[in-house]
């Protein structure tokens, strides 16, 4: 059997979840727009959950927008100031994004995006963003809770506060945050996204909440008419009740974070020379990012794999693609470094257990590799 440890990628959809899908699949498929009394209790359900998500956040249940995801969601903010805003407008990011904030506001805003000042250790200079805000004409700023590859925890709190004072929309890429931490204070965000996939939800939904109307399509007047198209009403029920599972083991989370600090401390006494990125700043809980001495990633992966751990190269959507990822460029990675880069990541069904022989398999994994570089080496000669 294997033994999860992707799960900022994506996570197993839960046994409720999966049941409440089914069942609306079955008793809830009809068009919650359509005027017959089966699609009114459609209509119910799907402002029920709007009601209970809007009540989790302290916010109004009319910013919520029910979309396809975070991805979705990031395009869309910027897709709307970028055509809404004059052409001096411009955006300001931190250099940890997700590759669907960067590349968007590279669409949108073109030579307009400026990058937060921040050092190698994932540290954001706030005096510095203050000043860039002072000096530009910025009119967008962007910055995740927490970075999918590395698990740093960004300053989003603090950046929110800041651009509330100076009356600058600030969005908040809340999609490896939730589910994993306290929902404190993201009723300060302009804006904010997420994915029912990253807290044991469905694929395919999720939302964007906003404190001002984003026009994302036209036609049929869904979503407030913000969104149109018919509603994912099966999606939306297994993503609440995903969710009210998750609250609930939020409150029992404990001491779980020491399990992945153990992993760090036994990792580096049985492979030499691993670097941990981030590993003296605020972190989540169950991610792990390191640089392994020797070897491209994709030999550790391929190897541990075959015995029974699933782990990545790092962000699942840059996985397929050959540029190095945005998290090793801004945190002062090499190319070749770049190349040695793994990612665990655990969530709720992993035990203590899992993680100290996960580390026992890098060194298993190691010292086959090291046999096979030397017996490649002795063939060569």
């Amino acid at each position: 059997m294997m033994v999860y440890f992707d799960n900022n990628a994506t996570t197993p959809l839960g046994q409720n979840a999966l049941a409440s899908y089914s069942l609306a699949l079955e008793q809830n498929w009809q068009n919650p727009s359509s005027p017959y009394r089966s699609s009114a209790r459609a209509r119910t359900l799907l402002e029920r959950a709007r009601f209970d998500l809007a009540n989790s956040f302290g916010i109004k249940k009319e910013e919520i927008i029910f979309t396809s995801g975070a991805t979705e969601s990031n395009n869309a903010v910027f897709a709307h100031f970028g055509k809404t805003l004059n052409s001096t407008g411009q955006c300001l990011l931190s250099p940890f994004e997700h590759s669907s904030v960067v590349e968007s506001a590279k669409y949108w805003f073109q030579d307009r995006v400026h990058f937060m000042p921040s050092d190698h250790s994932g540290i954001i200079d706030l005096d510095g963003v203050e000043k860039l805000l002072k000096q530009e004409d910025i009119c967008l700023v962007s910055l995740m809770a927490a970075n999918n590859e590395s698990g740093i925890l960004l300053p989003w709190q603090e950046m929110a506060r800041i651009c509330s004072l100076q009356g600058i929309h600030f969005h908040c890429d809340a999609t490896q945050w939730i589910g994993k931490l306290a929902l404190n204070n993201f009723s300060l965000c302009s804006s904010f996204s997420a994915s029912a996939h990253k807290f044991a939800g469905p694929k395919g939904v999720g939302w964007l909440v906003s404190k001002h109307p984003i026009q994302m399509q036209m036609g049929g007047g869904q979503e407030g008419s913000l969104r149109g198209g018919t509603e994912n009403l099966p999606g939306v029920i297994s993503m609440l009740t995903a969710w009210e599972e998750i609250t609930l083991k939020l409150a029992l989370l404990g001491d779980r974070y020491l399990w992945r600090n153990q992993f760090e401390r036994d990792l580096k006494n049985i492979v030499p020379n691993v670097g941990i990125l981030g590993e003296e700043v605020p972190r989540l809980w169950n991610t792990s990012l390191f640089v392994v001495p020797k070897y491209e990633n994709l030999s550790w992966v391929g190897k541990l794999d075959k015995i029974g751990y699933s782990v990545s190269t790092g962000s699942a959507c840059s996985t397929n693609k050959s540029e190095y990822s945005l998290i090793a460029s801004a945190m002062g990675l090499s190319g070749s470094e770049s190349r040695r880069l793994i990612r665990v990541s655990s969530y709720f069904d992993q035990t203590e257990s899992d993680w100290s022989n996960l580390a026992q398999a890098f060194g298993r994994t190691y010292e086959e590799l090291c046999s096979e570089s030397s017996r490649s080496s002795v063939i060569s000669i």
